[in-house]
């Protein structure tokens, strides 16, 4: 899978709340950000590479921001979008 591909699959993993979750990888059928790329991805190159872009984003720990007290499934929705973009424009390059 491509940067894109893995970001925007991990994206409709937890697009919605019920299947967004804070404090574990995962917890039954829910599951954080870092859960979702793991969920998606196949090779540790596929993984990395999504996490770079999502923290060339958030400018903090993937982790840190999805378990902040104040971080709504929005904001990670959000993050997502962000990184999808930053994405799309690279591969323009």
């Amino acid at each position: 899978m491509t940067t894109l591909e893995v970001l925007t699959a991990a994206r409709k993993r937890i697009d919605t709340p019920s299947k967004w979750c804070k404090g574990y990888i995962s917890a039954g059928s829910r599951c954080c950000i870092m859960g979702a790329l793991d969920e998606v991805t196949l090779t540790y190159i596929e993984f990395h590479k999504a996490k770079d872009v999502l923290l060339s984003q958030v400018g903090d720990g993937i982790e840190e921001f999805n378990d902040h007290p104040t971080t709504t499934h929005r904001d990670v929705l959000a993050l997502f979008d962000r990184a999808i973009e930053a994405e799309r424009k690279r591969g323009m390059a």
